[in-house]
């Protein structure tokens, strides 16, 4: 703005022939605005930095990757999560939409692909990456935002879709009965916290109680450790439960808009009343007519301890699906130096990649990576020096009539009929 207004100040005068030295001094002030903006902006010193330039014939995808992936097959596993039939799966979808740039030596889909996974498994700082594959860290940073977009893109629609009707929850809830013997439940819930960098001018939005920034994963996990439906966004200052009082999840829970099967009597119960499907939560959920949380305190009754022992049994599975995801996926498990849009692409691609492996590669949740029943032995456990932070306990304290006393029939039935022996 300054710059045209001298312009036009040096035009005038020089067209009046008024005042000569105002002309000239105008022109010396445009001359020295001209000299330091050429300083103010930024000159690239070379098109690839020189440690750079051998990429080709040294870089990590070259010296390291390739022979890993003909020659030594579960180093392989242990650096991508996958074994190759599986990686060339993933690998052929991305073709189909990831373009490569023309270049002078473009980097293919496949290298492209190899970075993302070494960022996400490995948790290594963009910073890290580049050294190791000799790229500039603007180029990785841009590899990762598009490729973690092509995952959730490629993958989502196959393996992080939410059950469509009526039967696929009753699956749901047959899995869950047959697994864990827990009737009716068509899934836990779960929330954790995804810690990143301070955001620019976001004030306390993103500050959690654990006094990091985060975006808060909600999800709700199948009896073979599947998320069936996720939210990613939620600022992490909603750490007190509303959380999910507060999500799109909630909403359509509360309005019907799930699908969910229609009450009907539990199978097996001599009361044949009509008893609600629900979802098990722990403390950070409100109790209500379709979930079901614990008995609080401790001076409990033996039937109401045995109650939440077997509730707790069953929400083992989300407490396990969030494990395997942290200890396959170790980026999560690190202060994400990204924005909350990169943040909450970098976790949607990692809960695709979870479904998609759990699908697609037994080796990468063997049965002893889980814990068995009655034990915290889980090997994911041995692998996390500290898990994902829960997102904590829920101060609703205004559960309906109706919501008490379905959860205290359900404990009736477990202490009674279906007991376990």
């Amino acid at each position: 703005m300054l710059f045209t207004v001298l312009c036009m100040l040096y035009i005038f005068f020089v067209l009046n022939m008024e005042c000569e030295l105002a002309a000239l001094t105008t022109l010396l002030l445009l001359k020295r605005i001209k000299i330091t903006n050429k300083k103010k902006r930024r000159q690239r010193r070379w098109k690839v930095r020189y440690i750079n330039r051998d990429r080709q014939t040294k870089g990590f995808y070259i010296s390291t990757f390739l022979p890993m992936k003909i020659r030594d097959p579960s180093q392989f596993f242990k650096y991508t999560r996958m074994d190759v039939s599986t990686f060339t799966l993933l690998l052929n979808r991305l073709r189909r939409i990831v373009q490569v740039r023309k270049m002078n030596k473009p980097i293919s889909v496949e290298e492209r692909l190899v970075v993302t996974l070494h960022y996400l498994s490995q948790g290594s700082s963009m910073q890290t990456v580049a050294w190791k594959f000799k790229m500039g860290k603007s180029t990785v940073h841009c590899i990762i935002k598009e490729m973690c977009q092509a995952i959730f893109d490629v993958l989502h629609n196959d393996y992080l879709q939410p059950p469509r009707n009526e039967e696929e929850w009753l699956s749901i809830a047959t899995s869950f009965e047959n697994t864990w013997n827990f009737p009716h439940c068509l899934g836990a819930l779960d929330g954790k916290h995804i810690n990143m960098r301070a955001p620019n001018n976001s004030g306390s939005l993103y500050f959690n109680y654990k006094k990091n920034f985060s975006l808060v994963l909600l999800a709700l996990c199948d009896s073979q450790y599947m998320f069936k439906i996720v939210g990613i966004g939620a600022f992490g200052s909603s750490s007190d439960g509303g959380v999910f009082q507060e999500s799109e999840f909630c909403e359509k829970l509360q309005t019907d808009q799930l699908r969910i099967p229609r009450d009907a009597p539990i199978q097996g119960y001599s009361n044949q009343q009509d008893f609600p499907y629900f979802l098990v939560a722990d403390a950070e959920c409100p109790l209500g007519q379709h979930i079901m949380r614990p008995y609080p305190g401790h001076l409990l009754t033996e039937e109401k301890e045995n109650f939440n022992k077997r509730l707790s049994r069953a929400r083992r599975v989300v407490e396990n699906g969030f494990g395997i995801l942290a200890a396959r996926w170790r980026i999560l498990l690190q202060t994400i130096n990204a924005d909350p849009n990169l943040v909450e692409a970098i976790t949607k691609a990692c809960v695709c990649l979870h479904n998609f492996l759990r699908v697609s590669s037994p080796a990468y949740c063997p049965p002893d990576y889980v814990d068995r029943v009655g034990d915290d032995n889980g090997a994911w456990r041995r692998e996390l020096s500290q898990p994902l932070s829960s997102i904590g306990t829920s101060t609703h304290r205004n559960s309906t009539h109706r919501a008490l006393q379905l959860r205290d029939q359900l404990a009736f039935y477990l202490n009674g009929e279906g007991v376990m022996h």
